[in-house]
């Protein structure tokens, strides 16, 4: 579940590194839209509850991210 890795992935990197996974990162690359495409993944796990209190683990001005790496659950969000 608690993923205290440092290195900044893709999220591409980090669908593959967690399938059928809630991830949250803080967000360390945006694209030219403003969409997350790499961070520092904070926690990941099956269970979506556990990854929302996610949101107060990084520093106050961090962007955190929140997205599911499996099909079916197209819910994402960013605080």
């Amino acid at each position: 579940m608690f993923g205290f890795e440092t290195a900044v992935l893709s999220t591409a990197e980090i669908k593959r590194a967690y399938p059928k996974q809630w991830v949250a990162i803080v967000v360390r690359k945006l694209d030219k839209d403003g969409l997350p495409v790499a961070g520092e993944v904070l926690l990941h796990d099956e269970d979506e509850g556990l990854i929302w209190p996610a949101l107060m683990l990084g520093e106050a001005d961090d962007l955190i991210h929140v997205f599911y790496t499996g099909a079916g659950e197209p819910v994402t969000a960013a605080a």
